[in-house]
């Protein structure tokens, strides 16, 4: 593209996809703009998590060397019983293969927003949204919520599970959607429990209770999941969802950690709270316009690997559209072709074995926890979430683009 006008590309979402797709899309050359509503890169969240391939895309974005100076290292894994005993304990790496990275999402945020400085021709907008998108067979008309509308070549949709580019160009998020019959909400709170660098769990009849300690510099995040039918909510109503969370695990205090979690709610500023919902789509592309990360394929957060996936669908992504010349025809069912495979064996992981499922009655817990302790005592580790980990980690071959 040396001797041609620069394709101008929008990418919608300064999320892992985002940050990920707009480097490797100006580093190919193209003139790019990330745009993202929030008015900052969003932090929040819980550690995430690069595996497998995501940890070569980062090698090869020059942020790896970065990523592992501000790893979590978790000393130990602790589950416990509805009463807080032991039941067993493992490694703080149990389920991580060799070389992946655990990272909290804030630091990752941090180190992606200043891997920008390094390529030419990527501009960052905050504070505003996609409203509008019309393609014809030659670009993308579109309008924004704060500033003038624009025409582009081609349009990304790197803005996640609830994606306005996919509700704008695909359809509702209902055709898409397959939730998991459970929710999630997780927020930082003060280090009540003495933790240092150790990750307590435990389960209740379809609701699993869990903090985590990264270190005594860091954070501490509480988090709850817990069946329900579905529950219309307010997803910029931060109050109304912890009065959801509250009126689910009122009647659970009894239990470990939950009215400690419940009395720390209040005060939390940072809260996520969302239903657990995979994406499956026929296609991720319509003419000009793509999508990628959670905004295609979701594997929700719970399989740990929402952000490997997207980083690895913005690489394969941009890789494809830079060896057809910018052409989407050409780039964006390869992409797919590329992606796909990889995508499902990824969303393939949630209910695969027990570290992934949500136990329904205290008897389904007893037989979980009784397989798990079978699993390490065999040292059968083929039988262990993290072997699943590992495999879908690993289940696409990367190009050199």
């Amino acid at each position: 593209m040396a001797n041609e006008r620069k394709l101008k590309v929008l990418v919608s979402g300064a999320g892992a996809a985002g940050q990920c797709a707009g480097y490797w899309l100006a580093r190919h050359g193209f003139d790019t703009t990330v745009v993202e509503q929030a008015p900052a890169p969003r932090i929040g969240g819980f550690a995430t998590d690069l595996r497998g391939v995501a940890v070569t895309v980062a090698e090869r974005m020059g942020i790896a060397d970065a990523c592992r100076d501000v790893r979590v290292r978790l000393r130990e894994i602790v589950r416990l019983n509805e009463h807080g005993k032991p039941v067993w304990k493992t490694d703080g790496n149990f389920g991580a293969g060799t070389g992946d990275i655990e990272i909290l999402r804030d630091d990752l945020t941090f180190i992606l927003h200043q891997a920008r400085e390094s390529v030419e021709g990527l501009t960052y907008v905050f504070d505003d949204s996609i409203t509008w998108i019309d393609q014809d067979d030659d670009g993308v008309d579109v309008t924004f919520k704060n500033h003038p509308p624009s025409r582009y070549d081609l349009v990304i949709g790197a803005d996640g599970l609830h994606s306005n580019v996919r509700s704008l160009v695909f359809g509702p998020e209902s055709t898409f959607a397959k939730p998991a019959g459970f929710y999630v909400g997780i927020y930082t709170i003060p280090n009540l429990l003495n933790m240092e660098r150790q990750w307590f769990v435990s389960s209740l009849p379809g609701k699993f209770v869990s903090v985590m300690q990264y270190g005594l510099d860091k954070h501490t995040r509480g988090m709850f999941i817990f069946t329900s039918p579905p529950i219309t909510f307010d997803k910029r109503d931060q109050e109304a969802q912890k009065a959801i969370i509250h009126d689910a695990m009122k009647d659970d205090t009894e239990y470990w950690a939950v009215q400690t979690l419940l009395d720390a709610l209040p005060g939390a500023t940072d809260l996520y709270f969302d239903e657990v919902t995979q994406i499956h789509m026929p296609s991720w592309s319509r003419g000009r316009v793509s999508l990628v990360g959670d905004a295609a394929c979701a594997p929700t957060l719970l399989t740990g690997q929402g952000t490997s996936v997207a980083v690895v669908g913005a690489y394969v992504l941009a890789g494809e559209l830079k060896a057809a010349g910018g052409d989407p025809h050409i780039a964006f069912p390869r992409y797919e072709a590329a992606m796909r495979h990889y995508a499902e064996v990824n969303q393939a992981i949630l209910n695969s074995t027990p570290e992934f499922t949500l136990q329904a009655t205290w008897e389904d817990i007893r037989q979980s926890t009784a397989e798990v302790l079978e699993i390490f005592e065999s040292g059968n580790d083929d039988a262990t979430g993290g072997a699943l980990l590992a495999r879908a980690a690993n289940a696409i071959d990367l190009q050199l683009y």
